[in-house]
């Protein structure tokens, strides 16, 4: 008898036990549940309130493509930036700093034309040599070194987009940093870019994304002496050709190199979490064309 009582004390304290192991997990799970709900709501409020936000009654992104970074932020000047040495530069770009400058320039007077527009940008950390620093931030610096060509208040409307890695991303994640620093989706769309790169943004990366044509536009300026045919058949071969098989960018092995290598400290976008409604298309990757919904095309 005595050892049947002690059998079954010891069978009431195992299944003690496992009842206050089952109530600590479910006591964990509603606080992970609390947290989590409490995320999600953050991010609710965040996205749900554009009224909030400086820049809510912008409807019209113009996006200036970055192309390289300083490799000094000191003493500025208007005269200094044009200099190739206080730049990271492929071999090829050298020389065609003054142009980098005049993409700048060109945004800047778009938006002051404007007082709806946000002017971005766009550009990630792309060379090691210069260290984490970003295209966008560098073209934002000369921007404030130029003093804005005289139209100051456009300073309080140019922010940076400091991840694309080329530019079909230029394009895309500066439509989802629109989205976040608004609220909203841009109605018209103008990128700044070279000449020579127009049938790329145009037709390729417009497409790809299913903008509207009559609402997007592409401001090209190009070297003051313009560029040679072998730079306009590179163009081809080495981008637009490749970017029309694969319009997304995720599958040609060479575009999936370049991003790669021009990410060298490994950046990670918060894209799509401030953006939502694109978050399919940032998981999408065909030749086709992305068939799903999209803000700008209901």
């Amino acid at each position: 008898g005595r050892g049947l009582m002690l059998l079954g004390g010891h069978k009431k304290a195992h299944t003690c036990k496992i009842q206050l192991v089952l109530a600590a997990v479910v006591l964990l799970l509603l606080q992970w549940r609390s947290i989590v709900h409490h995320t999600n709501a953050f991010r609710r409020d965040l996205l749900s309130k554009p009224d909030d936000s400086p820049w809510s009654s912008l409807d019209h992104l113009i996006i200036v493509a970055g192309h390289a970074v300083l490799v000094t932020h000191d003493a500025l000047t208007r005269d200094t930036v044009n200099r190739d040495d206080i730049w990271a530069l492929e071999p090829f770009q050298h020389g065609q700093v003054s142009t980098f400058v005049s993409h700048i320039r060109r945004g800047i007077h778009e938006a002051a034309s404007d007082p709806k527009a946000l002017l971005l940008f766009s550009g990630g950390e792309t060379r090691k040599a210069a260290g984490p620093r970003s295209e966008a931030q560098s073209y934002w610096e000369v921007a404030d070194a130029i003093r804005w060509d005289n139209k100051a208040r456009v300073r309080d409307r140019a922010l940076t987009e400091e991840h694309a890695h080329d530019s079909f991303e230029n394009v895309l994640f500066s439509l989802c940093r629109f989205r976040e620093v608004t609220g909203r989706y841009p109605r018209r769309l103008t990128v700044i870019g070279f000449s020579f790169k127009e049938h790329r943004f145009s037709n390729l990366h417009r497409a790809a994304l299913r903008f509207p044509k009559e609402r997007f536009r592409y401001i090209g300026i190009d070297p003051p002496g313009g560029v040679g045919q072998d730079v306009r058949d590179g163009e081809r071969r080495n981008s637009a050709s490749l970017f029309g098989d694969d319009p997304y960018g995720c599958s040609d092995a060479s575009l999936v190199r370049k991003r790669a290598a021009r990410n060298p400290f490994r950046s990670s976008p918060s894209y799509p979490r401030f953006c939502p409604e694109l978050a399919d298309i940032f998981d999408y990757c065909s030749k086709d064309i992305f068939p799903g919904a999209l803000p700008w095309s209901a």
